[in-house]
């Protein structure tokens, strides 16, 4: 992992939020969904990020094209 290891994600620094996708395996555009709405706290986007993959591997239709 080579990001700082703050307690924030800066939602402007495109770096950080493709980080944060590939490192918990949601798309750059939920990433950035999550920072959009739950601010940029670390701790709470990832942990938002692995609901929302694990949510997807139970549910595999979900988030396709509505």
């Amino acid at each position: 992992d080579a990001l700082p290891e703050t307690g924030e994600i800066a939602s402007s620094d495109v770096l950080e939020v493709e980080a944060l996708a590939v490192r918990t395996g949601i798309s750059g555009d939920e990433a950035q969904e999550l920072l959009d709405r739950l601010g940029n706290d670390r701790a709470a986007i990832e942990q938002a990020a692995r609901s929302l993959k694990a949510k997807r591997r139970r549910n595999p239709d979900e988030g396709l094209a509505k």
